[in-house]
């Protein structure tokens, strides 16, 4: 009886070993830090696809690997499997991106959720196969403002600052028609851009001007509400392509539902950051957001005059 025992033990012991020998490492890299809602949202997601799935996904954040270029660059030539970036970002990789990062192309949060989360959105995700990675999800990223050490209350306020932007045509464009001066550096180096008065101010989202500590070299935060450009969970086509079918339905499931869990996590995490932001003595500074749209329409008309490919999908945004 003893030595029956005994062979079932090694025999489950054995079978352990195996499945463990044949479960494929995906790496995950981003470039948040570890406070960040988008590590705690894409720690739930890794540590789901483990568990449904015969492959193990391990994290690298706060920019390991890389910025969010490099990290794309990497899921293109298949190096790493999963990344999230921002979509003004994937622009400079993949043609219908392009779209995500005109300003005010939604009334709201809400309005632009029901939006890419729809067929319009899918369809973008899955445009960029053809370019290496494949979108899995649009993440909320709310929506981005300007900081700066210059109280900004109107699009005149703007006027001769130089500000970061990232690497993308139409927020470089958008700034031009603000008659501020685009400065496209990599988000790592923003805060030292800003402490050394390499720009004067920068834009982004709450959450990411919170976590990487730019209130203490840009006081003032504007709500002016001038993109909602989502972030996006990436996969490498190289990766999709060699996982089978049960485990591409699988992950894309678990994509669908870590909407909500990154929507639960970013909207504590705003509640948390404006807080700390006043009590640190930051201040969050309430716009005029129709100057702003009044000076940002001719992005509008360069853009369809420049991408007349993509004015079919612009128009599908805009009326879904």
């Amino acid at each position: 009886m003893k030595k029956s025992i005994l062979a079932i033990s090694v025999a489950v012991l054995s079978s352990s070993v195996a499945f463990n020998a044949s479960a494929k490492l995906l790496k995950l890299a981003h470039a948040m830090p570890l406070d960040h809602p988008v590590h705690q949202s894409l720690t739930w997601f890794a540590e789901e696809v483990s568990e449904q799935t015969k492959h193990r996904v391990k994290i690298y954040p706060n920019a390991t690997l890389g910025g969010e270029e490099a990290t794309l660059q990497m899921l293109q030539n298949g190096t790493l499997a999963f990344t999230k970036v921002g979509g003004g970002l994937t622009a400079s990789f993949s043609e219908q991106y392009n779209v995500l990062s005109l300003p005010y192309l939604y009334k709201d949060e809400a309005d632009s959720k029901r939006i890419l989360r729809g067929p319009v959105g899918q369809g973008i995700l899955a445009s960029s196969e053809k370019d290496g990675f494949v979108g899995l999800a649009f993440l909320s990223s709310g929506s981005r403002g300007f900081y700066s050490n210059h109280k900004i209350e109107k699009a005149s306020d703007v006027k001769g600052l130089k500000i970061r932007v990232q690497n993308s045509p139409i927020d470089i464009d958008t700034m031009k028609a603000l008659e501020g001066s685009p400065v496209p550096i990599s988000s790592t180096e923003v805060y030292s851009a800003l402490q050394q008065g390499v720009v004067d101010g920068a834009e982004n989202n709450i959450p990411t001007y919170f976590a990487n500590r730019h209130y203490e070299v840009a006081k003032y935060y504007t709500e002016d509400h001038h993109t909602m450009i989502p972030d996006i969970l990436a996969v490498s086509a190289e990766t999709w392509q060699q996982l089978s079918k049960e485990d591409r339905d699988t992950i894309s499931k678990i994509s669908v539902e870590l909407l909500d869990v990154q929507d639960r996590y970013w909207d504590a995490y705003v509640d948390k950051a404006k807080a700390e932001i006043v009590k640190n003595g930051g201040e969050i500074v309430e716009a005029d957001i129709a100057s702003f749209q009044e000076r940002v329409q001719p992005v509008y008309k360069k853009f369809v005059r420049e991408n007349p490919q993509l004015e079919e999908l612009l128009h599908s945004l805009q009326t879904y």
